[in-house]
C-alpha cells in the first residue's frame, strides 16, 4: 500500500512538473496582468505541492492508519453523484439552467443527504432564485431558456 502510494505521488509531481512547464513556456505575467500560462503555473505547482505532501505522509502515518482510512466510505454515494452530475450536463440545454439545476439539487438534497421534501424543494429554488439572480441578472450571462422557452413565449 505504501508503495503504490509513494509511485503514485510521484507520478503527481511529474504530472505537476510538466504542467509547470507547459505553463511557464507559455509566458506567466504578472498577477495584474496574467497572461495565458499564469494559472496553468500555479496549478501545476499546486498539484507538486500536494503530491509531495502525499509523498512525504506516506513516511509519516503507520501503516494500520493507511488501511483504515478507506474502510467506511460510501463509494455508492460517489457513483450516485457522478450519474447525477452526467445526467445534469446532458440535459441542460433541453430543460434549461432553471429547471435542471432545480431537479439536479432536488436530488442533493433529497437522495444523497437525506432531507425532507419541505426542506430539500425550499433550498432548491432559493438556491435557484439566487444563482439566476447573481448569475442571469447582475452578471447578465445567458442561460438556455430550455423549456421555459415554450412558457414564456
Amino acid at each position: 500500500m505504501r508503495k503504490s502510494n509513494r509511485i503514485q505521488a510521484l507520478l503527481w509531481t511529474a504530472f505537476g512538473l510538466y504542467i509547470t512547464y507547459e505553463g511557464f513556456l507559455l509566458k506567466l505575467g504578472t498577477a495584474r496582468a496574467p497572461k495565458p500560462g499564469f494559472m496553468i503555473f500555479w496549478m501545476g505547482v499546486v498539484i507538486v505541492v500536494l503530491s509531495a505532501l502525499f509523498f512525504v505522509e506516506t513516511f509519516t502515518i503507520p501503516r494500520r492508519e493507511h488501511k483504515a482510512l478507506w474502510r467506511d466510505a460510501r463509494w455508492f454515494r460517489g457513483l450516485k453523484l457522478m450519474v447525477a452530475l452526467f445526467l445534469y450536463v446532458a440535459v441542460f440545454q433541453v430543460l434549461g439552467f432553471i429547471l435542471s439545476t432545480f431537479l439536479l439539487l432536488v436530488f442533493l438534497f433529497k437522495g444523497l443527504e437525506p432531507q425532507s421534501w419541505r426542506t430539500a424543494l425550499l433550498l432548491s429554488a432559493v438556491t435557484v432564485a439566487i444563482c439566476y439572480l447573481v448569475f442571469g441578472v447582475f452578471l447578465e450571462l445567458q442561460f438556455p431558456p430550455g423549456l421555459l422557452r415554450f412558457i414564456l413565449a
